[in-house]
């Protein structure tokens, strides 16, 4: 049986680009005002914190971040060949309980799955004792 845990990062990486092309597509039109104020210190207008717009990069932010842990826990497991240590597993399951929590309907459910197949997989690829 192959176990899906040994593509855990290509999982989390796709979940990032998953992650920002919704962000682009729902976000556009925050985007094109970010880019029609130049981009540089575009976050506040008129001198006050737009909170749609930071909500927009920090969302962007978190989908960059997970495409760049994802490639790091790829190349972790295909150059050491041993599962991903559990703090990992254990991280993105409490990342993903939380938001599932307070916002059900989001690809929280994605992260939950990722963080238990990384423990999963973790478990049933160590030796016994």
């Amino acid at each position: 049986m192959i176990s899906l845990a040994k593509y855990s990062g290509w999982y989390l990486l796709a979940t990032g680009i998953i992650h920002n092309t919704i962000g682009l597509v729902t976000g556009w039109g925050i985007i094109a005002g970010i880019h029609a104020d130049g981009w540089w210190n575009s976050i506040q207008t008129g001198g006050e914190m737009d909170f749609a717009r930071s909500a927009m990069l920090w969302f962007l932010v978190l989908g960059f971040f997970w495409m760049m842990l994802g490639h790091l826990m790829q190349q972790w497991l295909n150059h050491t060949g041993r599962p991903l240590p559990a703090q990992i597993g254990w991280g993105l399951l409490a990342n993903g309980v939380l938001v599932a929590m307070v916002l059900p309907a989001s690809g929280a459910w994605l992260v939950i799955a990722q963080g238990l197949l990384i423990l999963l997989g973790g478990r049933k690829s160590e030796p016994a004792r």
